[in-house]
């Protein structure tokens, strides 16, 4: 009788380690990996955006779904994980920066003079967003770091 009682608490307390253990991470059933980087503009910030994101958008297998994030404009820095991030394959990468302008007197928005009558610019040429031909291919097993450096003038 005492072998069936320790040997049920034996299987009891295995089970508890092992659901434990399996709670440090979150479930990841895609397989997403992480991506991060800095994204930078002529070597600096990109200040004076509004809006600053990169998307990355699969090239051979739609199927492994785009993802899409903002990026800090003072640091540059940007971060997917998890359930954001990417499944391994070949992405094309679009860089936006964007900002409001003020429909009346065409210059940007600032929180002095915002008002109802914005329209939103993208700052960045088409290379590097609609027409971008940059490419990054996210690998397991691996860290996958994008660091990207827009060489452009930022122009309305």
């Amino acid at each position: 009788m005492r072998l069936i009682h320790f040997s049920l608490l034996l299987c009891c307390f295995g089970a508890l380690v092992c659901l434990s253990g399996c709670q440090g991470k979150p479930p990841n059933p895609d397989g997403r990996l992480d991506v991060s980087g800095t994204i930078t503009l002529n070597g600096g910030s990109f200040e004076g955006a509004e809006m600053y994101t990169i998307a990355f958008i699969p090239i051979d297998e739609p199927s492994l779904g785009s993802s899409t994030t903002t990026i800090n404009p003072q640091t540059g820095k940007y971060l997917l994980t998890m359930h954001d991030g990417l499944k391994p394959g070949r992405y094309r990468v679009s860089i936006m920066a964007s900002a409001y302008y003020d429909k009346r007197t065409n210059r940007p928005v600032t929180p002095q003079t915002g008002e109802l009558d914005e329209y939103l610019v993208q700052l960045l040429p088409a290379k590097f967003n609609a027409d971008s031909e940059i490419e990054f291919e996210v690998l397991a097993g691996r860290k996958n770091v994008f660091d990207y450096d827009v060489a452009a003038d930022i122009q309305p």
